[in-house]
């Protein structure tokens, strides 16, 4: 019996590793210079893309130019895109995360975030920020006027 429960259990371990080498992830380095920037607002880079087919996970690095004021970026104001099929952006673990991402005077937050795309599994991934708002009151909840918006970002598929 004894064996019985190893055979099965080392069947079932190498299904999962078949299974997941099957479905690896492919992580991308963009270039570094290739970054979304409202000029003395805000600048948005990314470190990597990892495909997951249906799905990519994404590194964002946000800083906060403006060395006097604060920003805002409403989680739901970032959006993502895989070839034409606009996505959903959601943070990573469980979603659990910042919904309303506030910025102190130069400030700098890094977030892994998935963009879940239903169908398209090839195509560039874009990005975009539709609206940066000022924070001038810097308690992370108040916004004022639109001082940035429509920045865009996009990095080609390499396996095409």
């Amino acid at each position: 019996m004894k064996n019985l429960k190893t055979v099965y259990l080392s069947a079932s371990v190498g299904l999962l590793l078949l299974g997941s080498a099957a479905f690896a992830s492919e992580k991308y380095m963009p270039d570094p210079e290739n970054q979304m920037t409202a000029k003395g607002v805000v600048t948005v880079s990314v470190p990597w893309i990892k495909d997951k087919g249906k799905k990519f996970d994404v590194s964002l690095n946000i800083h906060n130019e403006d060395t006097d004021k604060g920003i805002i970026i409403f989680l739901s104001d970032l959006g993502c895109q895989r070839g034409k099929v606009r996505g959903e952006l959601k943070h990573t673990f469980f979603n659990t995360g910042e919904k309303t991402i506030d910025f102190k005077p130069n400030e700098t937050k890094t977030f892994t975030l998935v963009c879940r795309v239903a169908g398209e599994t090839r195509g560039d991934f874009k990005l975009s920020v539709a609206k940066v708002y000022g924070n001038p009151s810097m308690d992370g909840k108040t916004v004022s006027k639109v001082i940035a918006k429509d920045l865009t970002w996009s990095q080609s598929d390499k396996r095409e």
